[in-house]
């Protein structure tokens, strides 16, 4: 309980600590992700915010740099992560109410894209909260969380966008 209760208050404290890595460099990933659209290499864009960030920040490849610019760059993703997120739910939702007119027992599947994102929330924090803690008391445990982070929730922003692109 303790271990969780810390891990959310790190997270929430270098949320707001990272607002200037966000500002400084979210135009990296913005511009990445804008083009990965035209050949859909958005896998090829993890990392560009957090490497820039790291490359220029004054401390960047200290432990506290590397974990902000990490965070400031999974912060940036999330915010990808809900408008794809969004996009494929209107487009199921859309799904369903067309299916729903002659077969309504299958007209759930924005119900259960919600469900998924849920356990994919639950599955994500357990998963990124393992990683913190597989490195005890060291101060790589904030970059390996982190980095877990930013990892997950890259994939998942991919994953919603492929999934979506399928229904559009």
């Amino acid at each position: 309980m303790m271990r969780s209760i810390f891990l959310t208050f790190f997270l929430v404290g270098a949320a707001h600590a990272t607002e200037h890595e966000v500002a400084a460099y979210g135009h990296v990933l913005d511009t990445c992700y804008a083009s990965a659209n035209a050949d859909g290499s958005h896998a090829s864009c993890i990392g560009t915010l957090s490497t820039s960030c790291m490359d220029n920040e004054e401390g960047g490849h200290s432990t506290l740099g590397m974990t902000f610019c990490t965070l400031a760059e999974a912060q940036v993703w999330d915010k990808y992560l809900n408008i794809e997120y969004q996009q494929t739910m209107a487009a199921l939702k859309q799904m369903d109410a067309d299916t729903a007119v002659q077969f309504p027992e299958f007209a759930n599947r924005a119900e259960t894209l919600r469900d998924a994102q849920r356990a994919w929330i639950t599955f994500r924090d357990a998963e990124c909260g393992l990683a913190y803690a597989m490195w005890g008391s060291g101060s790589m445990r904030n970059i390996a969380s982190a980095s877990c982070r930013l990892d997950m929730i890259a994939k998942r922003t991919i994953e919603l966008r492929e999934l979506g692109s399928e229904m559009r």
